[in-house]
């Protein structure tokens, strides 16, 4: 496989959460920054991401069927610089589907990827909704915390 299997597989979102990627995410579509503490997602990426782990640590179904009302979230160009993630989005999609053959399908992985992802996206956001008047950062780093242990 080449370098970023991933490159010509954009993720797409549905168009419900993309106020969210804004909020959420350190750095803009637009270029502008917002404040990190508010904002603990440094890259649209990392927020996808760690949803689709919240997905699969929770064992939720993916979701596959995507709105009419979609948009182009990430490019998958991004997977290119953290290899890791490219690991952990092919071993998601071996064991999802027990099969090695998914290797040589780079569409299919992230279809499944995606598909955990948006499975996740409402548990990530009512994460960061319930917080009150706590810093985004904090409340999400100790909610995590607690996740992971169970």
């Amino acid at each position: 496989m080449d370098k970023n299997s991933f490159a010509g597989t954009d993720i797409y979102l549905p168009n419900k959460y993309k106020e969210y990627f804004h909020q959420y995410c350190l750095t803009r579509v637009e270029g502008s920054k917002n404040d990190p503490e508010e904002s603990p997602f440094p890259r649209m990426v990392d927020m996808w991401f760690l949803a689709l782990c919240l997905a699969v640590k929770e064992n939720m179904k993916p979701t596959f069927k995507l709105d009419k009302n979609k948009y182009k979230a990430i490019e998958g160009v991004v997977f290119g610089s953290d290899t890791w993630r490219s690991d952990a989005l092919k071993l998601i999609a071996l064991s999802y589907t027990n099969d090695t053959a998914i290797i040589s399908n780079p569409n299919e992985m992230m279809k499944i990827a995606n598909g955990y992802a948006i499975s996740g996206l409402p548990r990530l956001i009512s994460l960061l909704e319930e917080r009150g008047a706590d810093v985004a950062l904090d409340y999400l780093s100790e909610e995590l915390e607690e996740i992971i242990k169970v």
